[in-house]
């Protein structure tokens, strides 16, 4: 399991995954927050990307990626999804490859 979260939200995410799946299946935990900007967002993600498709799960099961929280609640959604969507387009052939699936938790005001 890999996520994007920040603020409170990413309490609940932490302790669903333990609940579901155990803390040992939480691959990655980030946070980032504070206004990022499109090419600091990109480089963030494309980190992430490059940590979770390097190898396939050694008991064949797919990876999640959830991303939500700050990055989706309290920036500028238009700054930091542009470079999500940057990342996804540079490792979109990476991320099928490992079996990734994708969810995005958007609320908020922006």
């Amino acid at each position: 399991w890999t996520m994007v979260a920040g603020g409170g939200a990413s309490v609940v995410y932490a302790d669903t995954i333990a609940d579901m799946a155990g803390i040992e299946d939480l691959a990655n935990y980030g946070e980032y927050s504070g206004g990022p900007t499109t090419g600091e967002t990109k480089f963030y993600a494309e980190t992430l990307f490059d940590l979770m498709t390097r190898e396939k799960d050694a008991q064949g099961r797919g990876k999640v990626l959830i991303i939500g929280g700050a990055i989706a609640n309290f920036t500028d959604v238009a700054k930091t999804f542009t470079g999500i969507i940057q990342a996804f387009e540079n490792y979109q052939d990476k991320l099928k490859e490992v079996g990734v699936k994708i969810y995005v938790r958007r609320g908020g005001p922006n």
